[in-house]
This record gives structure tokens, C-alpha cells and sequence, in this order.
């Protein structure tokens, strides 16, 4: 195994790592992971060791902190949902899936049938939460009804959200399948045999599914059919998936490559280049600029039409970036993991130059 890859298990702290090569994973994650992040208009929500907390995208500032008290008992890493009604819903290590005031931050309700840890994000289809588990099942949970609606059990663990397209759910799995749902009742419509473990969700991209594997590199596969259509190799792992912008795929790995795909009936591969450490999370891109963030707490934007540097920060000498960039208007959102107390855990840079805004908790200033 390529020394890239030992320190990204070793940073994440995954001690199925073993079995993700090999298909015989056990689902168990180590208590200590990545910060997960969403945001809306106004408002950052973190959800990150014994809290989820709420951050002013204004100044930085916390709205609020969930729970009021901490609970070594109850631990959050799963990216969390805010949906229409303006409920927040966050999976745990504690295998429940809490509802929240998205305003308040009250808790509204519980959800407590899984048996694994939620590790993977919410999504949201219609009235359906879709809820991915370490306990190897898919919950699709009634947000009006609050009752379970179907479970889908795959063959191992569930680590990453599903991705709905209309009437189908997409869902990746450590188990080296990529399967599709009927979002109805959860009954399989096909599965694909990836050759590789998948922890992020698949990019869908003019009805191909792009998903970024262990050991196999990226996989395309027909969201109609399942069929394998293409492969393209990659030096290292793939954590994250393509974030696809003018029919070109952009993705990293864990050997600390960036790349450039344009998508056709192929692949044709347009650059490649090599930042300073190993890539864990998706990019993001807008306005002809690709921003990604590296294993060694590094944040770099280029310019996504020549590849060429246009800015990149540093976060801190002890920080690790695991968690996908964020562009929240203007703003690009970095959350970054904590060795310590009082460490910055989210970061605002201006997306265009660079500039840090914002910390949260706040840096204080220099005497």
C-alpha cells in the first residue's frame, strides 16, 4: 500500500480499512472523524463530535448549539439536511437520526430503529429522508408521518449518501456495488459490481453515474442499465467523486492528484497536477474556478479552464481537511478536524481572492 494511502487511514481513523480492499468490511468507524457541513442563505450548520451548531455566514458567529449540554454519549459526523419545512435532519454515531429546528435548534424528534452508526448523509426525496447505515441498510423515513416507509439492506456497510433521480435512488456501498432503488418501496432494480469499496455519493452526469472506487479509480456506469461503460485509472483511491462542470470531471485522490476528465462516450483525460498531500473530499467549482482542499489542512483554488494556481491557505499546522469545500455565496466554507480545544473547526475564505473572513470559534487577536 503506497504510504499516501496508510496516512489518509491513519488520519481518518477507519479501522475497517482492511476490509474495504478486500469486500469483507465490518462497518465499524472509529469515534473520531471529519466535520460534516451544509449550509443555506445565511447559515452554516456543523455537525462535528458532540455537537451540531449553527454559524452566522455573516461574522462567524454561533446561532446555536445542539446539544445544550454535552453528551459524551451522542457523537455527529454525517453531513446534515436542512429541508423545505426548515427542519434539520442529522444522523449520529449513536444510531439515531435527530430532527431539528433549523432556526432554533430545538430537537423536534427522534429516529431510532437503525443499529449502526450513521456515518453517511441524509437525503432528501419528496415527503422520503433517505438515511444510509453502518448496520448495512438503507432507511427511507416519512418526514410527514415520521414512520419508517422501507428499509433496503445491502451486503456490507453504508457509508455514503444515495443520490435520487426522479423515481430511482442510487446508492453506493463499501460492499464494491452500486445499486439501484425503486424510491417508491426500495425494491433493487439493478446492482453494479464496481470492483472497489464506495464512500461518497455518485456524480450523475447526462445519465452516466460516476463513482469514484478503492483501487479501481473511476467507474462510469449507465444510470439506465448498470452497464460498466468506462474506467479510468487513478494513482491512488478515490474518497470523494467528480464534481462535473461543462461536461469535465474534476476529482482527486488519496495519492494527492487533481484531475481533469472531459466526459464523452470516454473518458480523454486533460491534465493532471499534484498539490502538497493527499485529497479526501470532492471539489468545488464555479465561475471557472476548482477549489479542493488536501489531507495536509491546504486550500487551493485554480483556474478550472488552464489549471493554472490562483490562490491557496493554510488552516493550521495540526489541521486535516476531510470535508468537502463548501461555496456559500461569495464565500467558500472549510471545516477542518480539532485536535484540541479551541481549535478553528470552520474557516470563510472570499472565494475569489482568498482572503480569510471569518473563524469559528473566532481567532483571537494579537496582543
Amino acid at each position: 500500500m503506497p504510504s499516501s494511502q496508510r496516512l489518509i487511514l491513519l488520519s481518518l481513523g477507519l479501522v475497517a480499512a482492511a476490509g474495504l480492499l478486500s469486500g469483507c468490511a465490518t462497518g465499524a468507524v472509529a469515534a473520531s472523524s471529519w466535520p460534516g457541513l451544509s449550509a443555506d442563505e445565511t447559515t452554516a450548520y456543523i455537525a462535528y463530535n458532540n455537537a451540531v451548531i449553527a454559524v452566522d455566514l455573516a461574522n462567524g458567529f454561533e446561532r446555536w448549539h445542539y446539544p445544550a449540554e454535552p453528551d459524551r454519549n451522542r457523537s455527529f459526523y454525517a453531513t446534515p439536511l436542512l429541508t423545505p419545512d426548515g427542519s434539520l435532519v442529522v444522523g449520529g454515531y449513536d444510531h439515531a437520526v435527530t430532527i431539528l429546528d433549523a432556526e432554533s435548534g430545538a430537537e423536534l424528534w427522534r429516529f431510532t430503529q437503525p443499529t449502526g452508526r450513521i456515518i453517511g448523509a441524509p437525503t432528501l426525496a419528496g415527503s422520503l429522508v433517505l438515511i444510509p447505515s453502518a448496520d448495512n441498510r438503507l432507511y427511507a423515513i416519512d418526514l410527514e408521518t415520521r414512520q419508517l416507509a422501507w428499509t433496503f439492506e445491502a451486503e456490507q456497510a453504508l457509508w455514503a449518501a444515495p443520490l435520487v433521480d426522479g423515481d430511482t435512488v442510487y446508492l453506493p456501498s463499501i460492499d464494491h456495488h452500486l445499486y439501484a432503488l425503486r424510491l417508491s418501496d426500495g425494491a433493487e432494480i439493478w446492482r453494479a459490481d464496481l470492483g472497489g469499496g464506495t464512500v461518497d455519493t455518485p456524480t450523475l452526469a447526462d445519465g452516466v453515474l460516476l463513482a469514484g472506487t478503492f483501487g479501481q479509480g473511476l467507474r462510469a456506469v449507465d444510470a439506465e442499465t448498470g452497464e460498466l461503460l468506462w474506467s479510468f485509472e487513478t494513482t491512488g483511491w478515490i474518497w470523494g467523486n467528480p464534481t462535473v462542470a461543462d461536461g469535465i470531471a474534476y476529482f482527486g485522490d488519496v495519492a494527492g492528484w487533481v484531475y481533469s476528465l472531459r466526459l464523452g462516450s470516454g473518458a480523454e483525460e486533460i491534465r493532471r497536477f499534484q498539490p502538497d498531500a493527499a485529497i479526501a473530499s470532492s471539489p468545488a467549482v464555479a465561475d471557472d474556478r476548482i477549489y479542493f482542499n488536501t489531507e495536509s489542512g491546504t486550500v487551493y483554488a485554480y483556474q478550472a479552464s488552464t489549471g493554472n494556481p490562483l490562490w491557496n491557505q493554510s488552516i493550521s499546522r495540526t489541521s486535516r481537511l476531510f470535508t468537502d469545500p463548501l461555496l456559500a455565496g461569495d464565500q467558500l466554507l472549510v471545516a477542518s478536524t480539532a485536535s484540541k480545544q479551541g481549535d478553528v473547526i470552520l474557516t470563510a475564505f472570499d472565494a475569489e481572492s482568498g482572503a480569510r473572513r471569518w473563524t469559528y470559534p473566532a481567532i483571537p487577536a494579537e496582543p
